[in-house]
């Protein structure tokens, strides 16, 4: 995958993360969303160190060093 790719499928992930999912009360949720948070991050430390595409599309509280 080229580095444009990867971009655009961070920010497509970014932009369909559920952020509330620590608030259901579904576990398989739960599971799915901090696993997506995972590997959210993993793509952030590539495609986005400083995290400004994350900051832009994140809810206030998920922002840099709050989530």
């Amino acid at each position: 995958m080229n580095t444009m790719q990867g971009l655009k499928q961070y920010i497509a992930a970014l932009e369909k993360h559920d952020w509330f999912y620590n608030y259901s009360d579904d576990h398989q949720a739960y599971m799915k969303g901090s696993s997506e948070k995972d590997t959210l991050r993993k793509l952030a430390m590539i495609y986005d160190h400083e995290f400004q595409i994350w900051d832009s599309i994140a809810p206030n509280q998920f922002k840099q060093g709050a989530y």
